[in-house]
């Protein structure tokens, strides 16, 4: 007598999906979907996180290692993960519409964060991929995850915490489609640079332990700066905004 054939699940459709696209996430299939402009109809829990977007009445795109956790969970009281403005301009071009902003960061600064994440699998809130945990916890120098960054195909070949700012930001164009982009270095002003009340007191999540130095070399540097050039030219200009059209605390506390 035979066994009747096993129904294939959400997930599992999804895993073989991934594996025909050469996708190391799962989680990248929508994405890679709406960057290839082919239908996708979000599941259950991606549509339960579209719809407490559209009840907040404003769009929060989290880029990974920049305090995203803790703005997700003042703001939405949950984490709506790393989507990009491609993968709402796909499913949900009306959130994108939303008055919308991010948090944008040093690149340097953020990939030394994302390095000490890297090699430590994660922290006690939220574990590195477990595509990716094994290799990034046996990185032995910052040159390992250069070579990482150097010899990936595309963006889906690594994490998101190694990812570029910009691709999380940026449509096809390169064009920016969010409405403000704050410094990470002005979090503590969050609140009164967006106009959210509910972010004047962050929860500090995810946070790693205290950081050990990561001396770069010059040639280390280079590569960076090469690889994250979009990612300065972002950084650069909410600096330059964000300096003419507010005065930070930062700059209060400084002239007080």
């Amino acid at each position: 007598m035979h066994n009747p054939p096993r129904k294939t699940g959400t997930v599992g459709i999804n895993r073989l999906i991934a594996s025909a696209l050469r996708l190391k996430l799962v989680s990248d299939v929508p994405e890679r979907l709406a960057r290839a402009r082919l239908p996708y109809r979000p599941n259950a829990r991606r549509r339960e996180r579209i719809s407490v977007i559209r009840e907040s009445g404003v769009l929060f795109i989290h880029v990974p290692k920049n305090a995203g956790t803790s703005v997700c969970e003042a703001l939405y009281g949950s984490q709506i993960k790393h989507e990009t403005v491609h993968y709402y301009a796909s499913v949900a071009p009306d959130v994108l519409a939303l008055p919308s902003f991010a948090i944008v960061r040093d690149p340097v600064c953020r990939f030394r964060s994302a390095f000490r994440y890297a090699r430590s699998g994660g922290t006690a809130d939220r574990a590195v991929a477990r595509p990716f945990n094994r290799r990034y916890r046996a990185f032995a120098s910052v040159d390992d995850a250069i070579d990482h960054l150097a010899t990936a195909r595309s963006s889906f070949d690594i994490d998101h915490i190694f990812r570029p700012q910009s691709w999380y930001l940026t449509d096809s164009r390169g064009d920016c489609r969010i409405d403000q982009l704050v410094p990470y270095e002005e979090i503590d002003s969050l609140d009164a640079i967006v106009g959210l009340d509910r972010l004047a007191a962050l929860p500090r999540l995810n946070r790693s332990s205290a950081p050990a130095p990561i001396v770069l070399t010059p040639s280390q540097e280079a590569f960076l700066t090469d690889f994250y050039a979009a990612d300065f030219a972002l950084w650069e200009n909410a600096l330059a905004l964000t300096s003419r059209t507010f005065r930070p605390r930062s700059a209060r506390r400084a002239s007080a």
